[in-house]
Formats: C-alpha cells, structure tokens, sequence
C-alpha cells in the first residue's frame, strides 16, 4: 500500500495534490518498528517521479516518520497525533515553506502550506483511528500487539478532530468543484457573448467590405485596437490575429502587435467544448500547481467577413486564487471553530470523566469494603446515564451487604463439606492406587511408579519381580475364601518387610505380587531373593493350620529386557511361568529362550483357534488285537498345519487343555470318529469298539452326557461300539461327581476304560466303587517287562485283580516280541503297541478292519 499510495496520489483540478502514503507508514511504524518503516519508505523512492518537489517532499515524509519514531523508540507515552502535529509545527512548517517558495508566492504558498500540514494531521488521525479500533492483536502471535482499548476520551478526541479536517478536505474538493463548473458554465457563456459583439463591431468597421488586411494599414490596426480596449476585462485578455497567427490587436500586456501568437506551440491543450480549451505550458511537471497558475482558458472564433481570428484568453491562475482565498477564509474560520469545538469538548470529558473517576474510585475495592461494612461515598453524578448507574450500584451494594452476611453461615457448612469431600476424596485415591486386603500399591500405582522410574531415568538398573504363590487355587478351593484372604494378608505383611527406599511392594490382584527394586547390579536382586526365600521358609498360621508355602518367581530387568512397561511385565511374566513350569520353587530369570518358547506357545496356540475353526484336524487309528485279530480301536487325532509343520499331540493338546479349546477339540474327535465306525460297519467291516480321549475337564461340565448322546444319535452308532477312555486325574476333585456322570455314561451302554493305570494316582477303591469295563496299563509298566522281574509281577498283579474283577485289560506301547509274548502268557486280553501297528490313517485301517485281514 506504501508503493501504491506514492505512485498514484489523488490529483484535483488545478494542481491540488493529496497523499496518503504516511497512513501506512505510520501503521507500519507502530506494528513492526521504526527500522521496518524507514526501510519501506526507502523503497519508495524508487516508484515516485524524480523531480525536486517530488524527492523534497518524501524526503520530508521520512523525516517525519523517524521524528515520530524516535520520538516513541525509548517506550515514552504520548498521543501519536500531538507527536506528528509537534513535527508539522516546527520542522514540517519550515520544510513546507523552503520546498514551495521557489514555485510560489503569497496566498498561494500559505495554501500550500497549510494544505500539507493539515492532510499530514488527516493522516496521521487515519493511522491512529485505524491503531485504535481495527483489531491488528489477531494478525500477531507473540502478543507484540496490544488488544484494542479506547478511552472516552480518546474517542471524543477522534471524533472532534474528524469533524474539522474532514470538512477541511470537504471545501477544498467542493471549492475545485465550483470553479470548475462555472469555467464550463458562465465562462464560456460569458466568451460567447464578447465574441459575438467583438464580431458586430468589426463588422461595422468593415462596412466597406475590405477582404484584405495588411499591417501596414495603420488606421485598420487603430480601430482594431481601440475595439480590443473597448471589451477589455481583468479577467480576460483578447488578441486578434490573422490566419498566420500574425497579431493585429491585443489587450494583453505580454502579447504586443506584429508578435506571432500561436498558442497550441509548447502548450498541452485540452478541448473542453466546441471552440473552448484548456492550455496548460509544457513542463514544470514536478510542480502541478505551479503548471497550473500559468495555464489559460482560451475561447477561439473566426471572422467570416474579413481574414481574421480572434481569441479570448482567460489566465486559470485568476480561478486559483479565488479557491486560495476561499480557503484561506475558511481557514480562519476553521480555526476558531476547531478552539470552540476543543474547548467544549474538553470541558465535556472532564465532566464526563470527572464523574468516571470519582465513581472508579468508590467501586475501588468494593467487595472489600462492603466485607468490612464500611461507609461509601458514592459521587453526585450529573449525567443522567451515569446518575442510573451510581444508583444501581447503591442498590446492588446493600444486596451484596445483606448476601455476605448471608453467606457467613454458607461458608461455615461448606467448610465442613469440604473437610468431608478431602476426606472422601483421600478415600477415594486410597481406593484407587492402593488394594483393599492388603493396604499395598495396587496394579495401577504399579503402573504409574514404574513409568516414573524409566522417564527419570536415575536408575542405572530396574528388576521387576513377579511373585505367584503355588498351590493359592487349591488352598482357596479347600479352606474357603476367607482362609485364602488371610493368606494373602500374611503373605503381604511378609513381603512388607523387604519394603525400602530403592524396593517397593504391589499386589497386582489374585495370588500375584510384584517387587519392583532400583538395583545396580544384579546381586542385589538374588540378596533380595534371599530374603524372600527366608520368609517363606517360616509357616503360615490360617485358620489353626500351619501351611508352608512357596512361589514362582519371575524377574526382568530394565533396560536388558525391555524399556517400556508392557514389555518388562511381559517378560516377568514369561520368567515367572517357567519357574511354575520347573517346580515352581525357585526364582527365574528371564532369557531369550523362554521368550522363544512363548511364541512359540502362542504361535501354536493362534494357529489352534484357526484350526478349529476353518478345519483341519485328521483322525489316524491304533488298532488292538487279541489272538492276532483286530478287537478294538483307539482314535488319535492328528494336526498337519501348512505353516507350522506337523504338531505332535504331545505339542498341542497340553496347550489346548490350558486355553479351554480341548473340549470343542474331544467333542469333534467325538463325532467323527463315530461317523467314520458306522461308516465301516455300515459298508459290512468288522464291528468293533472305538476307543475315544476323553479329558477330565468334561467331568466338570454337566453337558458330557448330552454330547455323548448326540454323538450317538447323529451318526447311527450302537453305543457298546464306543469306549471313553479317561485318566486318573479325573478322580481327583469330587470324587461323587464324577461317578455319578460314569453311571450315567453306562446307562446309555457305553464302556468306560481307565487309561494310563499306575501312573497316576492309582486306587483300588476305585475299581471296587465305579462302573469301570477296562484298564489300559501304560507304557512305563510294559517296556522290557521280560528283563525286568519287579514289572512282571506288578502287571500280573493288576491282571489277576483286573479279571478278578471282570474287567478287560489292554496293555499299550507294545514294541518287541518278547513284550507280546509274555503278556499274553500272563492272559492280557488286548495287545496295542507299534509291534502290531503304529497309529494309521482312515483308509489303512479299512484293510484291518476286513474280516480276513489278521496280524502277521
């Protein structure tokens, strides 16, 4: 807008020039600096004409921009209008009268003057209104600008100031208007009319109708110019010349007889109207004030009945100066009205402000004061807007007096509600970061001090230690819940003891601890483990009992292990189910193998939930003999995964056992298997029992009937063909349970077989107790029985009490012949074993199946 504003300047009529440019400057110079305002007008200087005037006055304009900001650069207070109007008065003043005095004189200089000195007060007014009330704060990040605040009284300031130079510029514009609009107007009718009579005067001296005229006639030229002084006029001048612009007469002291006046030469001219011009002399452009004052109005005609032509000529600097002492009058006017107005608008705002102050002052610390009960002076206001508001405060003290004594008694209950808040609010942190059995730092505060640790970074070393205690499910199971509470609380209490500055204790939830330890070695940590060791060696007293208990200890270590959290519990997590797995008695620390075990367990354990889901389980079969026939056989199912490989059993069932999938894993071998021996009876093979896995989780479920049923049902199965093949453990928990699902089992005339006998928790009392057709003795007890006489008679031992009681016997992992044969010297009524066959595929156990087919 700088450039803009000193390349195009408003231009009027008669060489009246107008510049904006120092509006911008002034903007720039409060909102970004002195150094950036001087810098931009810089730039100036090379878009504005380069004449004397020209660089004169913009050298002026930074001289007033570095007066106004120096004037500012030490953070002095002022209005910046009174700064700028200082300048104007003192420096500008005599700057203005040494630019214009070479160009011109009297009334026109002291226009000149006060022309620039009051369009350089609009400017700076703009810039200040502008500063004051457009909101530049938000264009400005770094709070460098202030949010607007206008006073009353600046706002008055405003508002008088626009209402005298305003209408300053106003009478200037209106003046060049007027002027303008009667040079068209009344001039020009004015310079018909003396043409027209010029013309009827010379027609009547050329009565004689002379058609020639020469300069030699002296009585023609006589007349000529007695004619011209007859209609001569101060405002004009008239010159009569023959075609070759030859004067004849002339009332102009500047153009004599004989002279040749051609006026378009060295003149820029302007047709205005049919024979009317502006002429204005080439040059001087620098100065378009100056151009103008020596410019004419020029009115031509012809004479038709002698070889003449004639010209009126009207000086426009007559027009400027009547413009010059308009305003000059007006100025003076001006003047006294801008004091008038000053005066009363300052007496105005001191009325105005007066009463602002002394209403400021009694509502100075008013809520104190009406606290205090104290006696206000309230002012007597005048104004009746301001009275209004003196009496509403009047009216909302008393209100505010009578609501704080009020509000005594309030304050008293609520003090007592905020005691009961911080107490509840104590509670509530207590509830939230501590567990409420044990009073230790919960899982979250565990959380929370752990992040601590590793942002402050002022441990060399972290162990996190994650304790479980053994056995705490079957304990709890056994004693009750309370027991298994208290023996939390004691296994707290203990853990406590090892509570210092650098070691803290947490319960996570359940049965399971954790000490986290600032460490710098890791002796430290097996110090700390000794520790522990010694505290558990004690018994525990629950409920008049003694119980000696242990823990599976897992231990990770910030930053070998992990530097987050999730992975420091994760590996203390892995470490503490390998010490589980290992016994459970004994601490461990984590290591990359266990971690490679895990994902491994996971990996199998993700491609497991896949497998049950979309597929991909086979059954492979053991045949039995007996008499080297096929009697019986045993579904075993099999796992070929595209990713993984062949999954042993051994691998996956254990796992599926541990994440609850070995139920929908029996019940599809269940079905199948089913299917498949109804399949083989039906297309006329032998038929004989399938023996099914069943685990002992099924006996905690009260659905194994029904499934068993429905296995039945769906595939057409007579249900002595099928034989449930349960472990030992089954007996473990709630012993009546279990038996009476077998009864239930044997009512719909299945055969239930023990596998595994003797390897697990063998009891007698449960042959004599439950329906059991069959034991399977285990491999353990058949491997080298012919070299080893203690195995021999320990499975004649079971084979004579198993026929004793009328069950049949299957010894299983038969691999040699002597194995085999003396097993069936001993009577065992089922051979199993890879002698005979390794577990095979569907279509391979037809072949066994076919009544011909016989062990060779």
């Amino acid at each position: 807008m700088v450039l803009f504003s000193s390349s195009y300047k408003l231009t009027m009529e008669y060489g009246f020039i107008f510049s904006f440019t120092s509006i911008f400057l002034f903007l720039i110079l409060r909102l970004y600096g002195l150094p950036q305002a001087v810098l931009t007008a810089l730039l100036a200087f090379f878009v504005i004409p380069h004449h004397f005037s020209s660089i004169a006055f913009h050298f002026l304009l930074i001289t007033e921009i570095i007066f106004v900001g120096c004037f500012f650069y030490k953070g002095r207070k002022a209005k910046m209008f009174f700064v700028d109007a200082l300048f104007w008065l003192t420096i500008g003043l005599v700057a203005l009268y040494l630019i214009n005095h070479p160009y011109v004189k009297g009334q026109a200089l002291y226009f000149q003057i006060c022309k620039n000195i009051i369009s350089g007060f609009l400017n700076v007014l703009l810039a200040d209104m502008l500063l004051a009330y457009v909101p530049f704060y938000k264009l400005f990040k770094n709070n460098r600008v202030n949010k607007n605040s206008v006073s009353i009284h600046q706002f008055l300031f405003h508002v008088t100031l626009i209402s005298i130079i305003i209408p300053f510029f106003l009478s200037v514009m209106t003046n060049v208007w007027t002027t303008q609009r009667y040079v068209k107007k009344e001039i020009m009718q004015q310079a018909e009319k003396n043409m027209n009579l010029i013309v009827e005067d010379i027609a009547y001296l050329n009565k004689d109708g002379i058609t020639e005229i020469s300069l030699q006639n002296e009585k023609l030229l006589n007349e000529l110019n007695l004619l011209v002084k007859s209609h001569r006029s101060s405002e004009y001048d008239i010159i009569i010349s023959d075609y070759s612009n030859r004067v004849y007469a002339s009332s102009s002291e500047r153009i004599s007889v004989h002279d040749v006046y051609n006026w378009r030469k060295n003149h820029s001219v302007h047709q205005m109207n049919s024979g009317f011009y502006e002429v204005l002399p080439n040059g001087n452009e620098d100065y378009p004030i100056g151009k103008w004052n020596k410019g004419d109005y020029l009115f031509t005609g012809e004479l038709n009945s002698v070889p003449l032509k004639f010209v009126i000529k009207y000086p426009i600097s007559q027009f400027q100066n009547k413009i010059y002492n308009i305003f000059l009058d007006q100025f003076k006017f001006s003047l006294i009205f801008a004091l008038i107005i000053a005066l009363l608008v300052q007496i105005v705002s001191n009325l105005f402000m007066k009463n602002v102050n002394q209403l400021t002052t009694a509502t100075t610390g008013l809520p104190q004061k009406l606290i205090q009960f104290e006696k206000i002076d309230w002012p007597q206001i005048y104004v009746s807007e301001m009275k209004v508001l003196t009496l509403n405060l009047v009216k909302m003290g008393e209100k505010i007096i009578e609501l704080f004594r009020e509000s005594t008694d309030m304050n008293e209950k609520l003090k007592k509600q905020t005691d009961k808040l911080k107490h509840s609010e104590d509670k509530l942190h207590q509830l939230a970061f501590y567990d409420v059995l044990t009073g230790l730092p919960n899982r979250l505060y565990f959380h929370e001090f752990v992040k601590s640790l590793i942002q402050r970074g002022t441990s060399k070393h972290i162990a996190v230690i994650f304790i479980d205690i053994n056995q705490f499910k079957q304990i709890n199971d056994t004693l009750g819940h309370v027991a298994g509470d208290t023996l939390l609380q004691l296994v707290a209490n203990k853990l406590l003891t090892l509570h210092e500055d650098h070691r803290e204790v947490f319960r996570l939830g359940g049965d399971e601890f954790v000490i986290v330890q600032n460490v710098n070695h890791r002796e430290e940590v097996n110090h700390t483990l000794e520790q522990m060791a010694q505290e558990f060696a004690e018994p525990f007293p629950v409920q008049r009992q003694l119980l000696y208990i242990s823990a599976s200890i897992g231990i990770s270590m910030y930053p070998e292990d992990g530097k987050d959290l999730d992975t420091l519990v994760k590996c203390a997590d892995i470490a503490m189910y390998s010490s589980k797995e290992n016994g459970g008695n004994a601490a461990q620390f984590f290591d990359k193998s266990m971690k490679n075990k895990f994902e491994d367990s996971l990996t199998i354990e993700n491609a497991l939930r896949a497998v049950i889901d979309k597929g991909g389980f086979e059954l492979y079969y053991q045949p039995k003999f007996c008499n080297e026939k096929v009697t019986s056989m045993e579904a075993l199912i099999r796992w070929q995964d595209p990713k993984l490989g062949f999954v042993s059993p051994g691998t996956f069932i254990p796992i599926a056992e541990d994440i609850g999938l070995i139920l929908q894993i029996d019940e599809w071998v269940l079905i199948n298997a089913c299917k498949q021996n109804k399949a083989w009876q039906d297309n006329g093979l032998s038929s004989i029992p399938v023996s099914i896995n069943i685990s002992a989780r099924h006996f905690q479920q009260d659905y194994l009937v029904s499934l068993i049923k429905y296995a039945l049902d769906v595939s057409g199965l007579a249900p002595e063909y099928l034989k449930l093949e349960i472990t030992e453990s089954v007996f473990i928990k709630n012993l009546s349970h279990v038996a009476g699902m077998i009864r239930q089992l044997k009512e719909l005339g299945i055969h239930i077989s023990i596998d595994d006998f003797g390897k697990g928790y063998s009891s007698l009392y449960q042959l004599l107790q439950l329906p059991i057709d069959e034991i399977k003795i285990d491999r353990q007890f058949i491997m080298d029985i012919d070299q080893n006489e203690k195995k021999s008679l320990l499975v004649r031992s079971i084979l004579d009490i198993a026929h004793g009681l009328q069950l049949n016997v299957v010894a299983e992992g038969i691999e040699t012949v002597n194995e085999r044969d003396i097993l069936v010297q001993m009577g065992c009524d089922e051979l199993q074993g890879y002698l005979f066959s390794k577990p095979i595929s569907s279509e391979e156990m037809e072949k066994f199946l076919s009544r011909d087919q016989v062990y060779s």
